[in-house]
């Protein structure tokens, strides 16, 4: 099994740059997560900035876990007007096409043909925006530490950067935790 979560890991950095990972290991005690955070330092160099601690008390522990609602705001603004106007273009080129070379309906109805078109194209692009926007690889991590909250238990989320390796710090995770867990940041 340490195999398939060694060779998971690898894929998943071979994909996606480092900087934009975040692991989570959950803990027992409070003890046992500012250990291993003090060993991730060490072992890892991985600065005490890029690892925060949720204690099952917490309130805030989702800015923590996810970092500024305003940041994933503007991400999903930004993500509609992009695959919406990406929509938009296909079903005027498809459009275009029809209305200058396909067949006699499409060209003796340039209206309808350009309606018919753009509106599943800007539609398509909103939908997968939304789908990037409710980020279902995050679903993991999250539950994994809503779960550890609610079982009384430690969570140490660690926001990589650059160059520094996931199956390292996972590796140190792993000595005193109970559940790793990673996703795309």
């Amino acid at each position: 099994m340490s195999q398939k979560i060694q060779h998971h890991d690898t894929i998943k950095e071979s994909l996606v740059d480092s900087e934009h990972l975040q692991i989570a290991a959950i803990y027992d005690t409070a003890e046992d997560a500012q250990r291993s955070a003090e060993e991730l330092s060490q072992d890892s160099g991985i600065s005490r900035r890029q690892i925060v601690m949720i204690n099952p008390d917490d309130t805030h522990y989702g800015e923590k876990l996810e970092g500024s609602s305003r940041a994933i705001g503007k991400t999903m603004w930004n993500s509609h007007l992009l695959l919406g106007t990406i929509g938009l273009l296909a079903g005027l080129a498809a459009a275009f096409l029809l209305v200058t070379f396909g067949p006699a309906l499409t060209q003796q109805n340039p209206l309808f043909t350009y309606i018919a078109l753009i509106s599943p194209g800007i539609f398509v692009g909103l939908f997968f925006a939304g789908l990037v926007s409710l980020r279902p690889d995050r679903t993991e991590i999250i539950d994994a530490v809503r779960h550890a909250m609610k079982t009384r238990h430690y969570a140490l989320v660690v926001n990589l950067k650059k160059n520094q390796s996931a199956a390292k710090v996972a590796e140190v995770l792993k000595r005193k935790s109970s559940q790793v867990v990673e996703a795309i940041h």
